[in-house]
């Protein structure tokens, strides 16, 4: 059997990979999506080719013989994108880690470098392939070359032969260039003859066979037309099969050993871990000629010691790991395993609870879980569990992150999993409490040299606790009002179909784009806003820009909302009503969001609408449970633009909380030049509008669309803003200039953002990441601050051993069920605490309500 070779074209290849995949960073915000999708697709090929040999082609310079044919070769060819052009260098360098050999050519294209190894190697005996996105490889195919053509990306190819050229396109390999010659390329700019495409050239070349047998039977051409447009361009014809021709005589010098991959293996591994390809490199390992690149990163045996007594925890630091199972309001715990310095173990099935009760004894529990721990352990321990979660500690580090998984913190802070052997779960998780003790000590010193020591112990670890306790406390939902609620606004919700049905003369589906949009804008006529790649678009802005356009519009908008409300919030909310407590048991994700906010799941009670009267009627449904009274909510008033003003130390702004003015009307007295009394309520809109887009970096055009004015005009608002608040137009330029330096930005408290975008060529990516530098260190303070407040109320109930609890926390608002006789009490402890929980330059205000629902305490 032949040895093989595979030929690649390296820039064609680069390309398409850059436009298959969507934009990947490293961690210092270097675009890197083009160069994952190569290797990707080498993966491919080494999986389906198994080739001995590998050479990739790549254009040198931009001036080749061809353009001294004819200067106009290339000339309407856009310049590579910012973010792929770095990545020709980039890939250069792991392919020299690979140990693949590159080949370019001065004076060459890419094209002309694959045609002569092409031919030569085949000429030697070895069976080539060629992988190319480019059709002009074609010519290229032979009994003994293959031209894998990517299609649909660049793993998807369709393997050329001589007999699929024939039955795919028409034409022989040859032909490829007389189809080239008469119809001409626009990448390329080769002219062609003018007016002859792709169906016409085929014609041709199917009639008269090449480009000269059509110039020999000329007269033969049907159509005088075509005839006069083959005779005036005769010269172009030929030029065009002079450039569209690949040269298969470059002078190349070469052994076929320097074409066998010889990897640097511990150069690939440095590199792949760099550039965030951790992934990839286990999967090049699993090739035989890649093997040793795992090496130095296996797991290493688990060392299994004989159980500690339940009694032996006290006062030890262990590791914990543990299996739950999903149940309400506390988990239940099917799998435990322990891990000390020496050794790890699986807890016998009938020994769990004598465990659990010796956990809280313990002197520290890490754990990569700390928050369903302390559930488990809740009912033989109200204390403050004493622990250290690894994957929050993985999360401050880098909050970017959409999961941090053991593989992952293995791999970033460099200790390895351990093998147990055998398939048993119990072992498994031993390991895994093995692993979570050995890592810790280093993620202990990431946090301190990334300074979020501080953060860590005094706002994230006391959290867990808070949230454990209110997610065990739920929610009370009034059940028989929400079935009641269910049928009036599907009732509505009915009403408003018929109505739609009978404006549009018709009945359809309102819920299908494809037939609202006929209805819209094919039988009423209405202007076309925009378009998508399926047809009409009928978003929601879309239908506000026609909502004076037609009487149907605002009702399709409200039979929207209600299916939404009906769908998500009462449908949805009716099976996860507990049947024993007649409560909802919401999660509080603690490392999800890169701001630091908390955020809600199963159900998401952060995300209910208050703005519309039905949203608002959802929340009526949230009740005090059995033996409580009322609701009692306490909301942050303006936090942001108080932070604004102590962090920026702009005067005006101080001066105007520590007034007590209504700091909108202040704004609009400020920004527009008028008197504090003679504000109108929209100038107070306006000024409102301009306030808090400052704080998320707004534009002029994001201003103009939110109220609805001229560009021009709100261009005038903003300069206005930042001439009479010049502290906060410097708080915010220094802002953006401290991150470009470091790549970062902080909260008050010290919560870590990275921005490795802050310097990025494309304009969209730096222009997010200005607006998130000015951002984060607001909102991240912001939710910094409530965190201080929930921790500090949960104490002071505990402290004062009240029945009130806390059952949500929403943005800033913190919400409490609370029984009528310390209903007074509660109402004081949270101002008071919410109000002096940290000292800034101008006071926090918090509003306090009360009733006896959700809806009333707001």
């Amino acid at each position: 059997m032949k040895e093989n070779i595979v030929i690649i074209d390296g820039s064609s290849l680069l390309y398409r990979a850059f436009y298959a995949i969507p934009h990947l960073s490293d961690a210092q915000g270097n675009p890197t999506n083009a160069v994952y999708g190569f290797l990707n697709m080498l993966l491919k090929l080494y999986s389906e080719l198994d080739p001995q040999y590998v050479a990739v082609a790549f254009d040198k310079g931009k001036h080749t013989f061809r353009n001294d044919l004819y200067d106009g070769y290339k000339a309407t060819r856009k310049p590579a994108p910012d973010d792929l052009r770095p990545q020709f260098a980039l890939i250069r360098e792991v392919l020299a880690c690979l140990g693949i050999h590159v080949l370019e050519k001065e004076g060459y294209e890419g094209d002309d470098i694959i045609g002569t190894l092409a031919r030569r190697t085949a000429a030697d005996g070895y069976a080539v392939d060629v992988v190319t996105g480019d059709r002009d490889a074609l010519q290229l195919v032979t009994d003994e070359v293959t031209v894998y053509l990517t299609k649909k990306g660049i793993t998807n190819m369709l393997a050329v032969t001589p007999d699929v050229m024939a039955e795919e396109y028409g034409y022989t390999p040859a032909q490829v260039i007389d189809m080239k010659a008469l119809m001409g390329d626009s990448a390329d700019n080769i002219p062609g003859v003018p007016g002859v495409g792709e169906k016409t050239a085929l014609k041709l070349i199917t009639q008269f066979g090449s480009v000269h047998g059509v110039y020999e039977h000329l007269d033969e051409v049907k159509g005088k037309k075509l005839q006069e447009k083959l005779a005036d361009n005769k010269d172009k014809a030929v030029l065009s099969k002079d450039l569209a021709t690949i040269r298969c005589d470059v002078p190349l010098e070469y052994e076929m050993d320097d074409f066998r991959p010889q990897p640097r293996e511990a150069d690939v591994a440095e590199l792949f871990r760099s550039l965030g390809f951790k992934n990839l490199l286990e999967k090049f390992a699993a090739f035989d000629r890649f093997s040793s690149l795992g090496q130095g990163h296996e797991e290493t045996p688990l060392r299994l010691i004989e159980p500690l007594a339940p009694a032996d925890l006290k006062d030890k630091t262990i590791a914990v790991t543990a299996v739950y199972e999903k149940t309400v309001p506390i988990p239940t715990l099917q799998h435990l395993a322990v891990a000390a310095a020496d050794g790890a173990f699986a807890v016998p099935d009938d020994q769990l609870e004598a465990y659990l009760k010796a956990l809280s004894t313990a002197k520290c529990l890490i754990t990569d879980d700390a928050k369903q721990l302390s559930k488990v352990v809740s009912p033989y321990s109200k204390a403050h569990l004493p622990v250290e979660d690894i994957v929050l500690a993985a999360y401050l580090l880098d909050p970017a992150r959409t999961s941090y998984g053991l593989t992952y913190i293995s791999e970033a802070y460099d200790v390895t999993l351990h093998e147990t052997g055998s398939d048993e779960a119990a072992q498994r998780l031993a390991a895994d409490a093995l692993f979570a003790f050995q890592v810790w000590p280093k993620l202990q010193k990431a946090l301190e040299e990334a300074g979020l020591t501080k953060l860590y112990e005094t706002i994230e670890v006391p959290l867990i606790h808070t949230l454990a306790v209110m997610e065990m406390n739920g929610f009370t939902v009034d059940t028989d009002k929400l079935m009641t609620m269910e049928g009036e606004l599907s009732r509505e919700a009915d009403k408003l179909e018929e109505e739609i049905y009978d404006d549009a003369g018709e009945t359809f589906n309102i819920n299908s784009p494809k037939q609202l949009g006929v209805i819209l804008f094919e039988k009423l006529k209405l202007p076309v806003i925009k378009k998508t790649k399926t047809g009409y678009s009928t978003d929601s802005s879309v239908l506000d820009a026609l909502m004076d356009k037609h009487p149907m519009i605002p009702k399709i908008l409200q039979f929207r909302a209600l299916k939404k409300l009906i769908s998500t919030y009462l449908e949805g909310l009716e099976p996860l009503i507990s049947p024993e407590t007649g409560r909802i048991y919401t999660s509080f994700n603690q490392m999800v969001t890169a701001t630091g906010r908390l955020s809600s799941s199963d159900p998401n009670l952060q995300n209910i609408p208050i703005r519309t009267e039905q949203g608002r009627k959802i929340r009526s449904l949230f009740v005090p449970g059995q033996g409580y009274d009322y609701i009692v909510s306490g909301d942050y008033s303006q936090i942001e633009l108080r932070l604004l003003a102590h962090l920026s130390q702009d005067p005006t702004m101080i001066d105007g909380f520590r007034k007590g003015q209504d700091i909108h009307r202040r704004t609009a007295s400020e920004v527009f030049g008028i008197p504090l009394d003679e504000v109108t309520p929209e100038e107070r809109s306006h000024a409102k509008a301009v306030n808090f887009g400052i704080i998320y970096g707004i534009s002029d055009f994001g201003l103009a669309r939110n109220i609805s004015i001229s560009r021009q005009k709100a261009k005038e608002y903003i300069d206005s803003y930042f001439k009479r608040y010049s502290t906060v137009h410097d708080y915010m330029n220094g802002l953006i200039a401290e991150a470009k330096k470091t790549g970062q930005t902080r909260t008050m408290f010290g919560r870590l953002r990275t921005l490795p975008e802050i310097n990025s060529k494309n304009f969209t990516r730096r222009s997010f990441a200005e607006r998130t530098a000015m951002n984060t260190p607001i909102q991240g303070s912001a939710a910094d601050i409530i965190k201080l407040a929930m921790n500090a109320v949960q104490d002071e109930l505990e402290k004062r051993q009240l029945k009130s609890q806390i059952l949500v926390q929403v943005h800033d608002e913190l919400v409490l069920e609370v029984p009528a006789a310390e209903k007074d009490e509660v109402e004081g402890l949270l101002k008071e605490t919410m109000e002096h929980i940290v000292s800034l330059s101008v006071p926090l205000a918090v509003d306090i309500h009360s009733g006896t629902n959700w809806e009333e305490a707001k």
